[in-house]
């Protein structure tokens, strides 16, 4: 049977293309998912259900690839989810999404540092989700949801302050007056 340019020696069954396109819809939306979260610092749950949903779909692949190259006699069309997932990979890795997510939010975070009020309530800067604002050493930190804990954007006008101690924030140039910071 000839498909699309591909020589297939015997006809893959039905269920079996249904159960391989839906792995790669799964794998696929998780991967969306997974690039949305990383675009817009969000929360962590989210990320880890996503990486959950994630493990489901590739174990389906492992068990789907198994069969389609036994039984089918065809594992082309399970190569589908892993080069989706090596292709969110290779987009994450590069820092698009992330830049995107800065640049939708930078004007808005701007604007609140100019004032730096103070709060624990959430707020919507951009795409950016920030759980509080707080005053530090001259600048103003925006702590975003994430996964690793606490950390988020500093606003340092006259440059990130050197960390005192083990339990300090630390800092890393992000852009121009703007800086990423943890603990």
């Amino acid at each position: 049977m000839r498909f699309r340019g591909v020589e297939w020696r015997r006809g893959a069954p039905r269920w079996w293309v249904v159960w391989v396109l839906g792995t790669a819809g799964l794998a696929g939306l998780s991967c969306l998912g997974l690039i949305f979260q990383n675009t817009v610092q969000g929360d962590g749950d989210h990320t880890v259900y996503l990486l959950l949903v994630l493990l489901l779909a590739g174990l389906s692949w492992l068990i789907c690839g198994v069969v389609g190259l036994i039984a089918c006699d065809n594992g082309r069309l399970s190569l589908l989810a892993p080069l989706l997932v090596i292709g969110t990979v290779a987009l994450v890795w590069t820092g698009l999404p992330e830049d995107l997510g800065w640049r939708l939010s930078k004007g808005s975070l701007d604007r609140a540092a100019a004032d730096c009020v103070v709060s624990d309530a959430d707020a919507r800067h951009g795409v950016y989700t920030i759980t509080s604002v707080e005053q530090y050493r001259g600048g103003c930190l925006f702590e975003t949801q994430g996964l690793l804990g606490l950390g988020g954007y500093a606003y340092m006008p006259n440059g990130a302050p050197e960390s005192q101690g083990e339990y300090e924030y630390k800092f890393r140039p992000h852009d121009g007056v703007w800086f990423r910071y943890w603990i």
